[in-house]
């Protein structure tokens, strides 16, 4: 699963290159303007599904008789998906261009998508904030799990702090990342969607083969 979505995330980074190279060549395009913008901050979500597999395989491992933990993922999932639900449709309204007020209404509700997004990043920290609570009573796996996400999360809100500086603020040159200036978007933006790959995927190569059983992974 984990590779699936460190897949979905070069697919989206190659989509976005090449809808980026064709905006260069139509700048007049509204709607390549907008699918360019959309593209540039999706690579944040497969990184949060990645986080979610990983808070996963904790709540599998130590939290299975946990209501409150398998209810909590839940709720956050319907977090993670209706906030992607609203921004798909709010994006797919603001390419509309030739009629104004959709396009206002389209913006509102990327923006309300990405509050919803926030809600859910809440969600993550607060499960981290419980497991670390939690930790003497974690296997050895969960606790190298917990780990990698909580050494990846400043990466990730610093990558979130620049999505929601892009969409809330998109007449600052600074945090526009297609018009505006490179280096903020180079520094809180690429790096940190890279720097949180490479420690998911140096966490995920110190997770036991999951063929093993709960006791061989106590026994770790």
């Amino acid at each position: 699963m984990a590779w699936i979505i460190l897949l979905v995330f070069t697919i989206i980074r190659i989509a976005c290159g090449v809808v980026v190279i064709i905006y260069e060549n139509n700048q007049n395009n509204d709607g390549l303007l907008a699918a360019s913008t959309i593209l540039l901050n999706a690579g944040v979500f497969p990184l949060i599904a990645a986080t979610i597999g990983l808070i996963r395989i904790i709540t599998a491992l130590d939290f299975q008789n946990s209501p409150g933990v398998r209810y909590g993922l839940i709720l956050s999932r319907i977090f993670f998906i209706g906030g992607i639900f609203v921004i798909v449709a709010g994006a797919s309204i603001v390419g509309d261009t030739d009629h104004p007020k959709k396009v206002s209404t389209g913006s509102d509700l990327v923006k309300s998508g990405y509050i919803i997004l926030a809600i859910f990043v809440a969600t993550l920290l607060g499960f981290q904030a419980y497991f670390w609570f939690k930790r003497a009573g974690l296997t050895q796996t969960s606790v190298t799990v917990l780990r990698g996400i909580s050494t990846a999360m400043p990466f990730c809100l610093v990558r979130l702090t620049y999505l929601f500086l892009s969409i809330f603020r998109p007449s600052e040159p600074r945090w526009n990342e297609l018009l505006g200036d490179t280096a903020p978007y180079v520094v809180m933006g690429l790096l940190m969607e890279y720097a949180v790959v490479c420690i998911y995927i140096f966490t995920g190569f110190q997770i036991p083969p999951s063929k093993k059983t709960r006791e061989e992974l106590l026994a770790v």
